[in-house]
């Protein structure tokens, strides 16, 4: 649940729904919240671009690098983050980086709450009560629009190709060809082992970090891939064996 906090905390105001577009976010006080963006900042997510989405967008947003940010949460939500199409609302409510737009928050929030996780929802149903009459339509149809691309319909069998692809490349040179974004973050100790250590202290767990978690079933299966994600804004999950999947859905 630590990382939900940096959604909600790091990202300013979720609290009244409303921050000045000019007003910089304060730095985390919380030295938790402080050691997981580092974490972020220096994770390798190698094969895993909505994780890069995330991580880079929240340590470039946290610095204050909103453009920077929208461009990282943008590549996130493409592949079916969350936490990045929820960050999108939130800079849109805010004016953070982009013309301040009530109706587009509501759109990306709508989209980040489709798995039901509480805290989205509560976030998209508190933008949806100010709205007006008009701005509500206008809602319902940007949602719409977006959908297209960004809905779980679309962007998890995205992020399911780049699992089924990358996974292939595990016992192989990752110095070849790359058909996505760049997802190795390198930080100021430029040293990926450095790297992964820090970012295994606060609990993230990077697949391109060389160790047991490289190959573990929860980084490439699909099924469990998407189970781990959803579990750390719903609740928890024992992960056992992967087994076969036999069904025809991605």
């Amino acid at each position: 649940m630590r990382r939900m906090c940096v959604a909600v905390f790091v990202l300013a105001g979720t609290a009244g729904f409303a921050q000045a577009a000019s007003q910089p976010p304060k730095p985390p006080e919380d030295p938790q919240v402080r050691a997981l963006l580092d974490g972020m900042a220096e994770a390798s997510t190698w094969g895993h671009p909505d994780q890069f989405g995330q991580y880079q967008g929240m340590v470039a947003y946290s610095h204050g690098r909103y453009a920077a940010a929208m461009r990282l949460f943008t590549i996130g939500a493409y592949y079916a983050d969350k936490v990045s199409q929820l960050s999108i609302g939130l800079m849109y409510l805010n004016g953070q980086g982009v013309a301040r737009d009530p109706v587009k928050a509501w759109a990306w929030t709508a989209l980040a709450a489709e798995r039901g996780y509480p805290r989205f929802e509560a976030t998209r149903d508190g933008i949806w009560k100010n709205l007006s009459s008009d701005q509500r339509k206008q809602a319902l149809a940007m949602r719409d629009e977006l959908a297209r691309t960004y809905a779980d319909v679309h962007a998890k069998p995205r992020m399911i190709g780049e699992l089924r692809y990358y996974r292939t490349q595990l016992t192989g040179s990752r110095l070849g060809d790359d058909p996505g974004v760049h997802t190795v973050a390198v930080g100021p100790s430029q040293t990926e082992g450095v790297n992964c250590m820090r970012a295994a202290r606060v609990g993230l767990r990077g697949a391109g970090c060389g160790s047991a978690d490289m190959a573990s079933p929860e980084q490439w299966d699909p099924k469990l891939y998407f189970k781990v994600r959803d579990a750390q804004y719903e609740g928890t999950v024992t992960v056992g064996e992967a087994q076969r999947d036999t069904s025809s859905k991605p």
